[in-house]
C-alpha cells in the first residue's frame, strides 16, 4: 500500500476520532424532582459540563402529550423556558428552572432539557398530586418544642468525561505511523 494513502487515512482517522471526542464531550443531567403537589412552583436543576453562559431550553411537558381535537376543553398544562448555565464547582456547572405546576392536572410529567447550541439533552419524569383540599379543623394552641431540621446530604453530581485526552494519544500514534511511513519509502 502506498505510504502517502496510509498517511491520508491516518489524518482522516484523527480527524474523525477529534470530531467525535467534541461532540461526545457535553453532557447535562437532571437532579431528581420527586412529588409536587399541584399549584407548587417546583425548582428543577441540575449539573452540566458546558461553560457558564450557556442556554438551556427545559421543557415540561405530561407524559402521553400529544395532538388534541382544538375544539374540545383544553388537555393537561405544561411550561417551557429557558436556563442559563451558572459556574459550578471543580467538577459541573450548575443550572436551575422554575416551573409553576398552577393548572397541571395530576399525574407523571416529562423534563427534557436540551443545549440551544448542541446536542447535549437530559430528561427525567416527576409526579403531581392533587392539591388536598382545605378542610376546617378545630385547632388548639400547641406547646412550644424545640425542633431540629432534618440533616441533608447533597445529591452526587455527575462527573463530566470527555473523549477529549484520548486525541492527543491518537494524534501521536497517527503522527508516528505517517512518519514511520514516510521514511520507509
Amino acid at each position: 500500500m502506498n505510504a502517502r494513502i496510509l498517511a491520508g487515512v491516518a489524518a482522516a482517522l484523527v480527524l474523525a476520532a477529534w470530531i467525535c471526542g467534541t461532540a461526545a464531550a457535553q453532557e447535562t443531567g437532571i437532579d431528581e424532582i420527586g412529588n409536587v403537589t399541584a399549584g407548587e412552583t417546583v425548582t428543577i436543576s441540575g449539573t452540566t459540563n458546558l461553560a457558564p453562559g450557556n442556554r438551556l431550553i427545559v421543557t415540561v411537558t405530561p407524559v402521553g402529550f400529544g395532538p388534541t381535537n382544538k375544539s374540545a376543553p383544553g388537555g393537561a398544562a405544561g411550561v417551557s423556558g429557558t436556563s442559563v448555565v451558572q459556574e459550578g464547582n471543580a467538577t459541573a456547572n450548575t443550572w436551575s428552572f422554575e416551573a409553576d405546576t398552577t393548572g397541571f392536572e395530576p399525574g407523571e410529567y416529562t423534563v427534557t432539557v436540551e443545549w440551544v447550541e448542541g446536542d447535549a439533552t437530559a430528561s427525567t419524569t416527576f409526579t403531581v398530586t392533587e392539591a388536598a383540599a382545605a378542610t376546617p379543623t378545630a385547632t388548639a394552641t400547641p406547646a412550644a418544642t424545640a425542633t431540629t431540621p432534618p440533616a441533608t446530604t447533597p445529591a452526587p453530581s455527575p462527573t463530566p468525561t470527555a473523549a477529549g485526552p484520548a486525541l492527543p494519544v491518537a494524534a501521536a500514534l497517527a503522527a508516528g505511523l505517517a512518519g514511520y511511513l514516510v521514511r520507509r519509502r
